[in-house]
């Protein structure tokens, strides 16, 4: 009845909310006036009603919140003025419907109208109060016994009051229910910044080391004549740290570009085996130094809902990861299946597994140092990104260790129809 958080803003969901309320509240009141002898109190409430449904309307299906809060306030002012002078005057209810309906108002109300819907109510109000001191002729006598009276204010007084208590009461829990959303978004906010100044941090201390034996290789070859076998294992070895590097900075470079223009996902049918060859073909080089086994088995059959480039970096960052902690003379399996109306990409290894300290954080932006079965340097940040294309592409990726050592990464993606 009164939106979802996601359509509407807070002010809007608040004023939605007060015209069902007020809907209920004088709709009740039209045959209760009528049979207390508030004839024409109840005429005008039926107006009331038909005005009432036309502005919630306007709120909850047009979204026009602006547009309904003035027309309420004019409609509300203008008929409450018109029933001052038949509901007994300053003697009557009155009063009080124009304090419950100005609370009501300010609810609402943007800012810079506060002033303005301010004066308009003491003009109204004072307006008629003074009319009717100057001219008590000009309101109707509609009492007949202080039961009247009774059976008048009680109700009022009693609706007034129930109004009041639930719209602090709702406006208080939703102002709490914004303040939390805001000060966890603030806490996320502040931990993504000290990861990104670590990030950054453990950034300029892994790009030294190897731009240092570089630098140094240079030298030597300026300076000394280095023997053929020598240099065919120095540049071997540079040649490995500089991938390795070149790797870091490639999910730096893609994080960066995500963080700056958002995430964009281009979702087209593709084949599995054709997309992710190249990625098998440059990791089959990259094992090889280790001594590591690449057993794959690609079913060239499946075709998956998709986007080329991010799937491209999960499988590499996956066989990466899988080659940094499997040690000289190990193996991985990498296998795709279907599974549930999914394509399941497994990337297993015979490596050491995941430590049980780092498994809850293990897809998370805590980036720290880590270091391979060869001292490979690593950021943590390659997982962090399979993860977030992952979910872009409404696929889902989990870990298992393997009993008899290593562990097995699956990524699942929706398969094209």
């Amino acid at each position: 009845m009164i939106g979802h958080p996601q359509q509407f803003t807070l002010e809007n969901r608040i004023f939605n909310a007060i015209c069902a309320i007020a809907l209920v509240i004088i709709t009740f009141n039209i045959p209760y006036n009528y049979f207390t002898g508030l004839t024409v109190t109840s005429y005008i409430f039926t107006i009331l009603v038909v005005i009432f449904t036309f502005i919630y309307y306007l709120s909850r299906n047009r979204k026009k919140l602006n547009t309904s809060i003035i027309l309420s306030v004019i409609v509300i002012n203008g008929m409450f003025a018109i029933n001052y002078f038949f509901s007994g005057g300053i003697q009557g209810a009155s009063l009080l419907s124009f304090s419950l309906a100005f609370f009501l108002i300010m609810l609402v109300s943007p800012q810079k109208q506060y002033y303005w819907w301010l004066s308009l109510n003491l003009v109204t109000v004072l307006g008629v109060i003074a009319y009717e001191y100057y001219h008590p002729a000009a309101v109707l006598n509609v009492y007949n016994s202080r039961d009247d009276i009774f059976a008048d204010m009680i109700p009022t007084y009693i609706t007034s009051v129930a109004v009041i208590f639930a719209g602090t009461i709702y406006l208080k829990n939703a102002y709490n229910k914004e303040k939390k959303q805001s000060d966890e978004k603030t806490r996320s906010l502040e931990l993504m910044n000290a990861e990104k100044s670590k990030l950054f941090s453990l950034i300029s201390h892994d790009l030294r080391n190897p731009l240092a034996s570089i630098q140094s290789y240079l030298q030597l070859m300026r300076d000394i004549e280095i023997e053929p076998q020598h240099k065919i294992q120095m540049e071997t070895e540079l040649l490995y740290v500089v991938n390795s590097t070149q790797e870091m900075l490639y999910n730096i470079l893609v994080w960066s570009k995500t963080q700056m223009d958002g995430l964009h996902v281009n979702l087209t049918p593709i084949d599995v085996a054709t997309a992710i060859h190249p990625i098998l073909k440059i990791n089959k080089m990259a094992v090889s130094k280790k001594k590591i086994s690449l057993d794959i088995n690609i079913d060239a059959s499946i075709r998956v809902m998709a986007d080329t480039n991010m799937l491209q970096l999960i499988v590499r960052n996956l066989i990466g990861n899988a080659a940094k902690f499997t040690p000289a003379g190990g193996a991985i399996f990498i296998k795709t299946s279907r599974a549930n109306n999914r394509c399941l990409i497994e990337v297993k290894d015979s490596g050491v597994g995941i430590d049980a300290s780092r498994q809850e954080e293990l897809f998370s932006l805590k980036v720290r140092s880590t270091f391979g079965t060869d001292n490979e340097k690593g950021i943590g940040l390659g997982l962090f990104l399979c993860k977030e294309y992952t979910m872009a592409q409404q696929g889902e990726i989990w870990y298992e260790n393997n009993q008899e050592g290593g562990s097995t990464f699956y990524l699942a993606l929706p398969l094209a129809n």
